[in-house]
């Protein structure tokens, strides 16, 4: 996901008081009707999918809160791992529920020993990896992880799937991870409220777009038409479609192996993998465990009269 911010027009913050859209855009999802998380009715619950990004109410109201939950201790030898969130909508009244907590038995049999009902039973649809949408207030939030990421520092590879050769825009060659011209970008424009994404290479952003050229790849100019559009989905990179039933894949020839441009229905592709460093960080992740350590750096001055021993 990418948490994104838009401004909002001068009427929306005159009427409803709003100075930003907040969204969670599945920036790599090739069709734009589902490239945000939203929210939808379902079986009498609200739920999470992939849905419309202009949609206001369902899709661009996304606020990540720090959470009061304790944080879980890392089991590696890093540092403990980042600080939990609550991800809320409604203008954070509403909040992010793994079902099983609430419609476990375990979960059930609690509230009826506290004078609940003894009958309740989960709703149709509610698993133990499902989510709900809920009233903060009365059923409270599940605390989530930001795992760190840093496609926004570094960039990511393109790797077919013999682990062996990376695409560079042009064709696949030796995958190294120290070939600044195999890392790719992705930039995200909007139209009409729904993403539209371009890849670029990360070193050399301007001029650098991977574009459709008939049934060929070209490296362009990003403000090409040609260069948005780009989505992945099951290992298969295309444009235009959804990747299985329509839209153009890119596969490799056997004979240069430079990437062409086949129909995604005569399921021809070549199967990617994007691939990220693993020593990253994300910016707002940094940002929420840096605010975790102020509070409770706060909380131990006001326990010790002014004094504190917490050290970051």
């Amino acid at each position: 996901y990418m948490y994104l911010s838009r401004p909002v027009g001068f009427l929306d913050r005159l009427l409803r008081g709003t100075k930003s859209r907040r969204s969670l855009a599945m920036v790599l999802e090739p069709v734009p009707r589902r490239a945000c998380l939203s929210t939808k009715k379902a079986h009498g619950r609200t739920v999470l999918g992939g849905g419309d990004c202009s949609s206001v109410s369902r899709a661009q109201q996304w606020e990540m809160l720090q959470s009061n939950a304790k944080r879980a201790q890392s089991r590696t030898q890093n540092e403990d791992m980042v600080a939990a969130v609550a991800l809320t909508t409604n203008k954070q009244r509403d909040c992010v529920v793994r079902d099983s907590s609430i419609w476990s038995k375990a979960a059930r049999m609690q509230r009826a020993l506290s004078g609940g009902s003894s009958r309740e039973t989960a709703p149709k649809g509610a698993l133990a990896n499902t989510v709900s949408v809920l009233k903060c207030a009365q059923r409270g939030h599940t605390p989530l992880e930001l795992t760190a990421s840093n496609v926004a520092t570094s960039g990511f590879l393109f790797q077919a799937a013999d682990g062996a050769a990376c695409y560079d825009g042009i064709r696949f060659r030796a995958c190294s991870d120290e070939d600044r011209s195999l890392r790719w970008g992705i930039g995200v424009k909007f139209e009409r409220g729904r993403p539209k994404t371009a890849l670029y290479k990360f070193y050399n952003a301007s001029d650098s777009c991977l574009v459709e050229k008939g049934d060929a790849l070209v490296l362009g100019s990003c403000s090409q038409k040609n260069a948005l559009g780009w989505g992945v989905t099951r290992g298969r990179l295309c444009r235009n479609g959804d990747c299985v039933k329509s839209g153009k894949c890119l596969a490799r020839s056997a004979f240069d192996a430079a990437a062409k441009l086949f129909p995604c229905k005569q399921n021809v592709y070549e199967h990617l993998t994007l691939t990220l460093d693993s020593d990253g960080s994300d910016a707002l992740a940094q940002a929420l465990k840096e605010a975790a350590a102020r509070e409770q750096e706060q909380a131990a001055k006001a326990a010790g009269g002014g004094r504190s021993s917490f050290q970051v």
